[in-house]
């Protein structure tokens, strides 16, 4: 049984129980968490399912983050990512990933169908586990992309789509992201992504904002800012932003971001990644 027929099964098994980005990539943490529109190599699985369909590769990541408060204070925070991802079928295209993190594991499927060239649908799920403070839960994800223009992208994602009781223990209610892309001449790339989290206590606004600039046909140098945003490692909505640098060889890209939580607590994280294709 092939991969993309494995992770049918369990889309199907999962589904039926979507999600504030639970994991951060290096590439979209060096942009503030910005990409939801164009999430390369497994973010999609992540951030916008659909986007997976557009990705004809099959993929392999890895990747390890530590977070800490200024001088080596609390909190000490650990997250870890391996994901698998499959989008050489242009009718069904697929990935699943695993994450481990202080505060508990989780696990996120998506999957994805191309209506035309540059449109597709998603559908995502995630099971959350092994936390003594919080109680097991599943949810799901809802989204679409399109390019309807050379220079442009857009994304709709409907993230935590049953919003339980549950799933608030995880501070994770229903959000709605507009994920924007802007290909600037073919020398920068801006992404605005903002969201709404109507159900969640506080400020229901916020944001993230990137880019990245090319340096060369394989060497990536990437901003970015958040606010009012859900930060992975700290397992809360808060406020941030990060610095990374990328390189993409033909069968393999390295990713590397430095970020800094400025709110709720301050933190400083690494994050480093590696991608087999």
């Amino acid at each position: 049984m092939s991969f993309r027929y494995i992770t049918l099964l369990l889309v199907l098994t999962l589904s039926g129980s979507a999600f504030a980005t639970d994991y951060t990539s290096p590439r979209a943490a060096g942009m503030g968490g910005a990409g939801h529109a164009a999430p390369l190599l497994n973010d999609a699985i992540y951030m916008n399912p659909s986007v997976i369909s557009l990705l004809p590769a099959y993929q392999v990541s890895m990747s390890h983050e530590t977070a800490k408060g200024p001088d080596n204070t609390e909190p000490k925070v650990l997250v870890e990512n391996v994901s698998i991802q499959d989008g050489t079928n242009s009718l069904f295209a697929a990935g699943l990933g695993y994450t481990r993190k202080t505060y508990g594991r989780e696990v996120n499927v998506g999957a994805a169908e191309r209506i035309f060239e540059k449109y597709g649908v998603g559908i995502g799920s995630k099971f959350l586990f092994g936390s003594d403070s919080r109680t097991n839960a599943q949810d799901a994800t809802l989204s679409a992309v399109g390019g309807p223009l050379d220079w442009f992208q857009g994304g709709l994602i409907v993230d935590n789509l049953i919003a339980s009781d549950k799933m608030k223990e995880w501070n994770q209610y229903r959000e709605f992201i507009l994920g924007t892309k802007f290909n600037i001449q073919k020398i920068m790339l801006i992404y605005l992504d903002p969201h709404l989290v109507p159900g969640k206590p506080g400020d229901s606004f916020g944001y993230e904002a990137g880019v990245e600039l090319p340096l060369m046909s394989d060497l990536y140098i990437r901003g970015g800012t958040n606010k009012n945003s859900f930060q992975p490692a700290l397992g809360t909505y808060g406020d941030g932003h990060g610095f990374g640098i990328g390189w993409a060889a033909p069968r393999m890209s390295l990713d590397v971001a430095l970020t800094k939580t400025i709110h709720p607590v301050p933190t400083n994280n690494f994050l480093f990644s590696v991608t087999i294709l």
